[in-house]
């Protein structure tokens, strides 16, 4: 594509506005880190988004951008390295300013993007979500510590309130234990039949992995099958179900299990050879089956870490994702296990804001999955 001089600053002054009405911005309390790292980034928040000053973003990230006054089009190039030379030097902020929405263009690696920006002081400041999504940078904002968390090396991830989480335990064919604790266990008939019964409702089932990498799609409904602590049962019983009907799964489980041979529990021979199939991923429920947020932060991120470990080594893979045991957590365990490296971290309720938490919903062997969607959060 073509780059043009910066003539005029790609924040500074002479920007061109809407006619639409001033808001009022006020200076963002979040810190701002990139690829782990905290930036001295500035924000101001309007209407519960954070927005930062082109340049400002562009010198962090490292990218080129550059401003062509003749189409009032400002282009960010993740390609091309950031120029230094035409730095300025931007306004003081203030605890609030007036914001009004702004007509620049902006162009993300050549392309248009659809990204909302406001002109404050005089400078171009824009949505740090809509420039990791056209980015295609993971943008999570972290409730418990106050943080915006910028990080290339993986996708954008945007909950769109359309996906539907289902979690199963175990798989039985005898009546008396599925009487019993219908709760815990269900069928691999019912399985079935839950899973033709989302699809009848409009449901499209999507794997863990792909709702992470941005594939729901807005306007859609989905749901996701997930499995929790690593039976046999779902070796012997559920995991044919799932290849017959192609729905993908996620199973977490007890890592332990997986490191030695455990009774009842399926190996890391027959995880591997469900992985193999294409449809199950195999994830972490830690390493014991224990509440998290009965032990210390650092016995945590130690057992997080070694779950982790084991999962990568045995199975050859990048493990995401992890699942609460008793779906205990809170704003310490959160801030451990995402820093033992988890992307994605699956509850039955939350307790406080952050992107990368997800909710999940336990199906019973007696749910009606017409009435369990009502009533399940939608992610």
């Amino acid at each position: 594509m073509r780059f043009f001089r910066p003539l005029i600053c790609a924040c500074a002054a002479l920007v061109f506005t809407s006619s639409a009405s001033a808001v009022i911005a006020v200076q963002s309390s979040h810190n701002i880190y990139l690829s782990s790292q905290k930036t001295n980034l500035s924000a101001y928040t309007i209407e519960r988004n954070d927005y930062v000053r082109a340049r400002d973003f562009a010198q962090a990230s490292g990218c080129s951008i550059t401003y062509d006054p003749q189409t009032a089009s400002i282009y960010i190039n993740e390609e091309q390295p950031y120029d230094a030379s035409a730095e300025t030097h931007p306004p003081a902020t203030a605890p609030k300013i007036s914001a009004k929405p702004t007509s620049q263009r902006i162009y993300i690696n050549g392309k248009p993007a659809n990204i909302k920006g406001y002109s404050i002081s005089g400078y171009n400041y824009f949505s740090i979500r809509d420039l990791g999504r056209a980015l295609n940078w993971s943008t999570i904002y972290n409730g418990p510590q106050k943080q915006i968390e910028i990080d290339p090396t993986f996708p954008y991830f945007e909950k769109n309130r359309n996906t539907v989480i289902l979690m199963y335990h175990a798989f039985t064919e005898d009546p008396k234990v599925l009487a019993d604790n219908p709760n815990l266990y269900t069928s691999p008939w019912r399985l079935r039949n839950n899973i033709r019964d989302m699809r009848a409702l409009g449901y499209t089932c999507i794997s863990l992995e792909d709702y992470f990498k941005g594939k729901a799609e807005k306007g859609k409904k989905y749901f996701i099958i997930t499995i929790d602590d690593g039976y046999v049962d779902n070796f012997h019983l559920a995991y044919p179900i799932f290849v017959e009907e192609k729905a993908p799964a996620s199973i977490f489980s007890v890592v332990r299990t997986l490191e030695r041979d455990t009774p009842n529990f399926f190996t890391a021979e027959q995880a591997k050879k469900m992985e193999d199939s294409g449809y199950i991923k195999i994830y972490a429920h830690n390493i014991d089956h224990i509440d998290c947020t009965s032990i210390s932060g650092e016995e945590l991120i130690n057992e997080a870490r070694r779950a982790y470990e084991i999962l990568d080594a045995k199975l050859e893979s990048k493990p995401l994702f992890f699942a609460y045991p008793y779906g205990a957590h809170n704003k310490s365990t959160y801030v451990n296990v995402r820093n033992s490296g988890f992307r994605l971290q699956m509850v039955q309720h939350r307790k406080f804001a952050a992107d990368d938490i997800l909710v999940r919903k336990n199906v019973s062997y007696n749910s009606v999955m017409r009435e369990f969607v009502k009533k399940a959060y939608h992610n």
